[in-house]
């Protein structure tokens, strides 16, 4: 049986209290994370839909109940729930502020629409100025940009979740940057993922929207989804309604240039790729030493010498598969495992393998605006498992290559900032 999903959406017009304005709500387009792997992650935004022919949220107008009072920069949150589910609370799907408001007018319609972006904005419009780092790991130095006057990024329960990381920054002086960029290069440094977060298994704290910072080898959240064609389809899996797969040159590397915080630019070429497919240069500057950036650049090389054939992007309906099925679903946030099967036509081998989400879209209707009923398309952009993965120097496993990380039973998860149980030395990993 097909699941019922109802959707709320709140917004704090007042700057104090939230109001339920999902009667209005006539669609809801979202999405966060990125549409590749070796892309930097950008500020997630929500585009909402409302019915104003009740002059309701006509900006500025003294006469609408919402439109007179402030709009841009209040809050926003969206939230859903699975009728018969087993969840204790609802799954918030965004979090943001209001950063524009259009309005469309016509002779017996009105609709106004909300543009809304996550935390990312705020972190795009900070300015780092004339700072001094001491030499630290890559997430104690993403804790000291987001406490920075001039950042001020929020800090209560659920607003941050910073790994340690396992790249070395070293120590800097005169750091003037915007604050967005500078993360984004110590995320690169890490090779890891920064990021807002807007789902997640729900609790009494996670009210979506959360400043996410994995080191390159944390491990996923299986939630234990497998998605296949209609073709494939095992009991109790999602269908998706569509698969993208690519081969090519997307993700096909063989030569790189990183240049270090001090030294050298350190430079590494695979001979055999570049006999076959002509010298493809991927060029890097990091926040770490020499010896560091050589051992990144061996690993992009070894890891993307090769194109490979993956799943890209899947898409499903989300309200079309069961109770649970969907509770599972609306959990999905990037840095999720599942894993995706696929029949290509005419062949008799299906195509299986384990995939991180790396983005996520969401397309939502309302099926019954009386009892906020709520269509949901998503769209998860994925790579694979063994792209998520890193070579480490002296390590048992990680320094033989290829190194392959497969998120269903690898737990290489680090030392968590404030986390009362990972925030304390000695940390055990596994």
């Amino acid at each position: 049986m097909a699941a019922t999903i109802m959707v709320k959406v709140e917004v704090k017009f007042d700057g104090t209290n939230f109001n339920d304005i999902t009667q209005y709500v006539e669609q809801i387009q979202l999405t966060y994370g990125r549409s590749a792997l070796l892309q930097d992650f950008s500020a997630g935004g929500m585009s909402l839909f409302v019915d104003n022919t009740g002059g309701e949220f006509t900006p500025g107008h003294p006469g609408a109940s919402y439109g007179d009072s402030q709009l841009i920069n209040r809050d926003v949150r969206v939230s859903s729930e699975v009728v018969g589910g087993s969840d204790s609370y609802a799954t918030y799907l965004f979090r943001g502020v209001i950063t524009d408001v259009n309005y469309t007018a016509g002779f017996n319609t009105s609709q106004v629409q909300f543009v809304i972006s996550d935390g990312f904005d705020r972190l795009a419009t900070a300015s780092i100025y004339n700072q001094t780092f001491a030499e630290a790991y890559t997430g104690v130095r993403v804790a000291e940009i987001l406490d920075l006057a001039s950042v001020d990024y929020p800090d209560e329960s659920g607003d941050r979740d910073i790994d340690l990381g396992v790249a070395n920054c070293l120590a800097a002086s005169g750091v003037t940057a915007t604050a967005l960029d500078y993360l984004q290069q110590l995320t690169r440094t890490e090779n890891g993922r920064l990021l807002i977060n807007h789902a997640g298994t729900p609790s009494a704290t996670n009210f979506g929207g959360i400043l996410q910072f994995y080191a390159r080898n944390a491990s996923s959240d299986d939630h234990g989804i497998i998605i296949s064609d209609s073709v494939t389809l095992s009991t109790g899996s999602a269908e998706a309604s569509s698969l993208e797969l690519e081969w090519g040159s997307e993700l096909l590397f063989n030569s790189y240039e990183f240049t270090p915080a001090t030294g050298a630019v350190q430079t590494g070429t695979e001979a055999a790729s570049i006999a076959k497919y002509g010298e493809r240069v991927i060029k890097r500057t990091l926040l770490s030493d020499a010896d560091y950036s050589e051992e990144a650049g061996d690993y992009f090389i070894n890891l993307f010498d090769e194109p490979a054939l993956r799943v890209s992007r899947v898409m499903v309906d989300i309200d079309s598969a069961t109770t649970a099925t969907a509770e599972k679903l609306l959990h999905l946030h990037v840095n999720s495992a599942l894993n995706l099967s696929y029949l290509p036509p005419g062949s008799a081998t299906t195509v299986s393998g384990a995939y991180l989400v790396e983005g996520v879209t969401l397309d939502i209707t309302p099926r019954d605006m009386a009892t906020n009923a709520a269509s949901i398309k998503a769209i998860y952009s994925t790579s694979a498992a063994d792209q998520t993965g890193y070579w480490v120097l002296g390590d048992a496993v990680l320094s033989t290559l290829p190194t392959i990380l497969a998120p269903s039973w690898i737990d290489t998860s680090s030392f968590r900032l404030d986390d009362p149980d990972r925030g304390v030395f000695p940390v055990r990993m596994g």
